[in-house]
């Protein structure tokens, strides 16, 4: 319940701060950039303003609906669902500050931001991973949240280390590194339960 109070007052003042700048931006603003870090791609600004906002306010009221209105929904479940809950919205909110903060003539490359964003969103995850270890659930979800946990960090290292290679390279291994550690995962998720079943 306090998290979800900070989460509204974070989103709250990236809206107010949102309506701050409207007036001071352009009329078309990049959506997509290049390998060399050149926008090729614009909308108009009404569009970008609002579309992640009024998004994360859809996502918001699915994930409260499925939470409240599914029957039998226990305490592990309902964890997993705030811990994404709010790692989802951080990610969203810090693009979309991205994307106007570049807009007004920040001359930050879009990857980098995206770099950086990406690394706080695995490392968040890793961390929500830790905690729902710790409550007490069965051994095989244990497992898993000990190997997300380890899984997202390495990533969010790596991806990091990406921040080294040039624009374009450092953006394949980025996707790189994203989809090998996503695939583990999924790995590390069967075996775990192909292995609680087999010992029962």
């Amino acid at each position: 319940m306090v998290r979800d109070k900070y989460m509204l007052w974070i989103f709250l003042t990236c809206l107010l701060f949102t309506l701050f700048l409207y007036p001071y931006l352009p009329y078309s603003i990049a959506v997509h950039w290049n390998q060399d870090n050149e926008p090729n791609e614009f909308a108009r600004k009404q569009i970008v303003v609002f579309l992640i906002p009024c998004f994360i306010i859809a996502f918001h009221s699915l994930l409260y609906i499925i939470s409240k209105y599914i029957p039998k929904m226990d305490r592990g479940n309902q964890t997993i669902i705030i811990e994404f809950k709010t790692n989802i919205t951080v990610f969203l909110l810090f693009i979309h500050m991205l994307v106007l903060f570049i807009a007004l003539g920040m001359m930050v490359p879009f990857q980098i931001g995206l770099t950086i964003g990406i690394s706080v969103f695995l490392f968040m995850t890793s961390k929500s991973f830790k905690k729902m270890g710790k409550e007490k659930e069965p051994v095989p979800l244990q497992k898993i949240c000990l190997l997300g946990q380890r899984v997202f960090c390495s990533m969010a290292y790596m991806s990091l280390c990406s921040l080294l290679l040039r624009l374009e390279w450092g953006m394949y291994v980025l996707i790189s590194i994203i989809c090998c550690g996503a695939i583990f995962f999924l790995f590390g998720i069967l075996y775990s339960y192909l292995l609680a079943n087999y010992e029962t």
